[in-house]
């Protein structure tokens, strides 16, 4: 029986609002221009102006997690679904379960885990002038790979949403808690008034303006949707694809990941490059 689906399924989200602009890359140049001319105490281009105003957001959800399951929270909750094995126990095969996952992937394979998914590895490499002069000193990193189960496909279907405050909100709230404050201001902070990062003169929350874009679409995509303002401290995913024939190189911060998540604490623009396909990393194993 799949005890599971006796339980309500909750996932908090909260809303923030991202630009939605073509032009974003150029919206965020203008930003940064209009922040330092404010800093310097002179006026900024008019120029710059009438283009920040041009910027248009759309609401979107982002999701909130309500807690860190730890491998013995796990293994405590998987014990109370009825399980005849103790949290001690479930919580050792978790930990052997991992060393061995990870010593089976060290021996090339690939592991299949029913409804949990497949795990395999996926390999970058500088690439060689000639086959003959590439050697494994050319493989410059390995990644674990996890392809979802059907059980994760579908989390949709059995999910419930939750509106929750975002984190800057909450954060107000605790301070005006730990200050016995009886009201607190939940305006955050103008960004085309006071330019991305400058706190507005109510004491509002920092933001910060994330652009991510490619340096030839023809060789490579980015994940767009993720352009816009956040709170100070949002962690993001950025993706970026490579067209076929391509690999993906680097961003322009001089990161190698093409999936990455970064830690929003100053504006930040990120250009994904690409390069002429030079590896065989995919998944092909001989049989499977």
């Amino acid at each position: 029986m799949n005890h599971i689906k006796h339980f309500i399924h909750m996932i908090n989200y909260s809303i923030v609002m991202r630009s939605v602009n073509a032009n974003l890359f150029d919206i965020n140049q203008a930003k940064s221009r209009i922040k330092a001319a404010q800093l310097a105490g002179q006026e900024p281009s008019q120029t710059d102006l009438d283009l920040v105003a041009t910027e248009r957001q759309n609401a979107y959800a982002i999701a909130q997690y309500a807690e860190v399951m730890t491998i013995d929270k796990f293994a405590r909750h998987i014990a109370s679904h009825g399980s005849v094995y103790s949290r001690a126990d479930i919580s050792a095969i978790l930990l052997m379960a991992v060393d061995c996952m990870r010593e089976q992937l060290l021996e090339g394979k690939k592991i299949r885990m029913g409804d949990l998914g497949d795990f395999s590895v996926l390999l970058s490499s500088k690439g060689a002038e000639t086959a003959d002069k590439f050697t494994a000193q050319n493989i410059t990193g390995v990644k674990v790979v996890w392809e979802c189960g059907p059980q994760f496909r579908n989390l949709l279907d059995d999910a419930e949403f939750n509106l929750v405050a975002p984190r800057s909100a909450q954060a107000a709230v605790i301070k005006a808690i730990r200050m016995g404050e009886t009201t607190v201001d939940l305006n955050v902070t103008d960004t085309n008034a006071t330019g991305p990062g400058i706190p507005d003169t109510e004491g509002g929350s920092r933001q910060y303006t994330l652009s991510v874009s490619t340096a030839d679409s023809s060789q490579g995509s980015v994940d767009s949707s993720v352009n816009g303002t956040y709170d100070e401290g949002t962690r993001i995913t950025v993706t970026a694809t490579p067209a076929e024939g391509y690999d993906f190189d680097k961003w322009s911060d001089g990161n190698t990941s093409a999936s990455r998540t970064v830690t929003l604490n100053a504006d930040l623009t990120l250009v994904a490059s690409f390069k002429a396909h030079e590896e065989g990393g995919s998944d092909s194993p001989a049989f499977d």
